[in-house]
């Protein structure tokens, strides 16, 4: 198919460094919307071939997120396609320049880019190894050589997106131009510590290279900021240099004793005027020094107490319902209906191992509005429980909490997490009601929302014998609404919607809510993973909780994943279970 648009010409003015005046040639070309589309399974799957027949593929637009089209994924993974011919202006430019620069526009979650069958550029990493989730603009740079310059391309997109929108957002077109002197400036930055964590007495240090790929000198500036993890200024290089063609400049960057915490670096190389190359990412220091101090109330105590009394006044009235597309396998997996807390009925699945005898058991949590799913098929030597608190997830269809962060803000005893947090221990109530569970031998994990929960059920149940929770959320309120946009922006509308309401009166409520108050309390083994460039749950908040642990502990960090971890933390967890429950 050849869908052949409109052409855009302009020329951008660049003075080199001797001064003599040259000039980029920037052509550019938009192409349709249109796309071929395909739910693929994964990593098994292999679409990128020209050769393939596309054509019972579904046509969808690059202009929508799929969703918006009505379009599902298949475990988040899909592929686009599309057939594309160069006009003649586009040819010879790239050809001039030796390179062009493929434009996605805004795109989600993670992907791989094919030209005529070949990997020319990547984002992110697929599942297993996700390293969170990345929606701002792509440009990628490829050779003239991975073009047909005078007939068709196959475009081929694999991607991944696990929120499953699906792909293109914010009604971006593709284009293609050829090359101007910025595309051909990278940078590429060397952490001097492998999971970006530094210990004392090292400092913090990174090396940054910018490599020339023109084919005459870059002069130049390039920037090294260092901040806070609440942007607060730290340190900050700034130099003229000069880089030759086709060569790369070094410059090493260090902190001596910083403060315990997290920083942000911002790199960036100025020609021109324009950012040419920029990276910014986050690094640690002696993340368990970090000083974020208990600030909980004198009754903090009694009121769990008293709350978890009343949880067990409530008759839970369990009943199980076979779920037999998800039992063919090693397990019969149960929906589970409970009463909890206020008599409020909340769900899960629930995975019976079909082998005899007794098991052990880990109990999920879900993160904060994820989709309901059931556990593992294939047995693991675990009974499962995959809790959907109220509201949220089986329990959606009928949520009555609105926004769940915010709601029954205006008492304490009316908060939605109070509920929430009962629902959690009202989880492992129902595990040890089921003969065929050890209760000795009861581990707790999830991720974001669910490590937060896993934390809660490790200090409110000491049933619990070991506890696994990631990116954990719902911490250090105060600390964390300096650092992140969101959850602080759903209580900025709630302060809008209730104008009577005041900050510090929203913060005091929090207190018998925040997860590093209530760890205090944690008496088993704890293992934690957080990902270093977290911006949702980001890695301060993570620590305020994990250091007022007093238990066995230990963490995992991952350098490179924002919100999530790697699935070294999952068979690290797997590890420790066996070993703290003393599973062979």
């Amino acid at each position: 198919m050849k869908n052949i648009f409109y052409l855009l010409f302009s020329t951008i003015l660049i003075t080199s460094c001797n001064q003599t005046e040259q000039r980029d040639t920037l052509v550019s070309q938009s192409f349709s919307d249109e796309w071929k589309f395909n739910a693929g399974k994964g990593e098994d799957l292999h679409l990128e071939s020209p050769d393939l027949d596309d054509s019972d593929w579904v046509v969808v637009s690059g202009n929508k997120t799929l969703k918006e089209q009505g379009v599902s994924l298949d475990n988040g993974f899909g592929w686009y396609r599309k057939t594309i011919v160069l006009p003649d202006s586009l040819q010879k430019a790239i050809r001039k320049a030796n390179a062009a620069v493929i434009h996605l526009g805004k795109f989600a979650a993670t992907e791989e880019i094919y030209l005529n069958g070949n990997l020319v550029g990547k984002t992110g990493d697929f599942p297993d190894n996700y390293k969170g989730y990345h929606d701002e603009e792509r440009h990628y740079l490829v050779p003239a050589n991975k073009f047909n310059l005078f007939g068709e391309n196959l475009l081929a997109i694999k991607f991944h997106d696990g929120w499953s929108l699906g792909g293109f957002l914010d009604n971006t077109d593709l284009s293609i131009s050829s090359a101007i002197t910025k595309d051909q400036l990278s940078m590429t930055i060397d952490v001097k510590d492998e999971d970006y964590i530094f210990m004392s007495p090292h400092p913090i240090e990174i090396e940054v290279k910018v490599k020339n790929g023109n084919g005459r000198p870059i002069t130049g500036n390039l920037i090294v900021s260092l901040l806070t993890d609440d942007y607060l200024p730290v340190q900050k290089d700034s130099q003229n240099i000069v880089i030759k063609a086709n060569q790369s400049y070094a410059y090493t960057s260090k902190l001596e004793n910083p403060n315990p915490g997290f920083y942000r670096y911002s790199v960036s190389f100025i020609e021109n005027g324009d950012v040419a190359c920029e990276k910014k990412f986050n690094v640690g220091y002696e993340p368990e020094k970090i000083a974020s101090p208990l600030d909980h109330q004198a009754d903090l105590k009694e009121f769990w107490d008293n709350n978890l009394k009343e949880l067990k006044k409530i008759s839970p009235q369990y009943k199980a319902t076979l779920v037999p597309e998800f039992s063919a396998q090693d397990y019969n997996v149960y929906l589970i209906e409970m009463k909890s807390f206020g008599k409020e009925l909340i769900r899960g699945y629930y995975g019976q191992p079909k082998k005899e005898g007794k098991h052990p058991v880990i109990v999920e949590y879900m993160g904060y509005g994820s989709s309901p799913y059931p556990p593992t098929q294939t047995y693991d030597g675990f009974a499962y429980f995959i809790l959907s608190i109220r509201g949220q997830a089986l329990n959606q269809p009928a949520n009555r909490f609105g926004t769940w962060i915010t709601y029954g803000l205006e008492n304490k005893k009316d908060y939605y997490y109070r509920g929430a947090f009962c629902d959690v221990v009202r989880a492992i109530d129902f595990v040890c009601s089921c003969p065929e569970i050890d209760s000795e031998k009861i581990a707790v994990r999830g991720g974001s929302q669910g490590g937060a929960l896993s934390f809660v059920a490790a200090s409110l149940d000491k049933r619990v014998k070991v506890a696994a929770p990631n990116i954990p959320f719902l911490s250090d309120y105060r600390d964390y609404f300096r650092i992140t946009h969101w959850p602080r922006s759903d209580f900025e509308y709630y302060l809008q919607q209730h104008p009577d309401a005041k900050w510090e009166e929203i913060y005091h409520l929090l207190t018998y809510f925040d997860i590093k108050n209530l760890a205090q309390w944690i008496e088993c083994p704890v293992i934690m993973g957080i990902g270093v460039q977290d911006e949702v749950c980001p890695p301060h908040i993570n620590f305020a909780a994990y250091n007022q642990v007093k238990s066995e502990k230990k963490w995992m960090a991952f350098p490179k994943h924002g919100h999530s971890v790697g699935k070294e933390f999952y068979d690290e967890t797997m590890v420790f279970f066996k070993k703290k429950l003393l599973i062979n």
